[in-house]
């Protein structure tokens, strides 16, 4: 190829880039164009109003379902249906068995508006961000507990007598707490600012007796 082919060439590629980059920039406006105008529409038709809706794989196994209070799933572990305490509208994660995995719930119960996002071990809950309030409003309580896995051997029934919650995040109340716990769920550190901003920690024993804290008569 000659000098004078090489420049044309480069100068063709040049125009060709410019082109391409033009058109790119047309089209990405005018797609973001098409889902403003979509966003912004009044038209039923653009709305998808349903109960519930299944995400099944390719074998049919169910690994996510978005439901209402009406038509939400119960839990699955081990391909066994078992009650659940009380009946949310949210979504639900499932593995590739069909197992309960996690999920988020928002429900209106008699003990008050609860809403969690969580994850679970095989057989039990093993962590969760939750938000409670009363049913006057007067209570209130948000933070995040990690739990102890239960032995794998166990169903969730006795699962759920066996494990305990082992690490406390929250707010109760305007008291914000760190709260580590032994194997048995009892507090044996705590951490905390109260809402009238005295802090202090506290390291107790078995039988829930202080025996450190800080600062003295705190």
């Amino acid at each position: 190829m000659t000098t004078q082919e090489g420049f044309t060439a480069n100068a063709r590629l040049v125009r060709d880039v410019r082109i391409l980059k033009s058109y790119a920039g047309v089209t990405t406006l005018a797609l973001a164009a098409l889902a403003l105008s979509a966003a912004k529409s009044p038209d039923p038709s653009a709305e998808l109003t349903v109960e519930r809706i299944n995400i099944v794989d390719p074998t049919g196994v169910k690994r996510m379902v978005l439901s209402n209070a009406e038509r939400f799933p119960l839990p699955i572990v081990e391909g066994k249906e078992l009650p659940r305490a009380v009946a949310p509208a949210g979504l639900v994660l499932y593995d590739s068995k069909g197992n309960e995995v996690g999920g988020i719930a928002a429900t209106d119960a008699s003990f008050g508006k609860t809403n969690v996002l969580a994850f679970d071990y095989p057989n039990y809950d093993a962590i969760g961000l939750f938000t409670r309030v009363s049913p006057d409003g007067s209570k209130a309580l948000a933070g995040l507990a990690i739990n102890a896995r239960p032995p794998a051997n166990l169903d969730p029934e006795a699962a759920a007598k066996a494990a305990h919650t082992r690490i406390a995040i929250q707010n109760q109340n305007e008291d914000a707490q760190i709260l580590l716990a032994d194997t048995q769920g009892r507090d044996r550190i705590r951490l905390m600012v109260d809402r009238k901003g005295e802090a202090r920690i506290e390291v107790l024993d078995a039988q829930g007796k202080v025996t450190f804290r800080a600062p003295e008569g705190g």
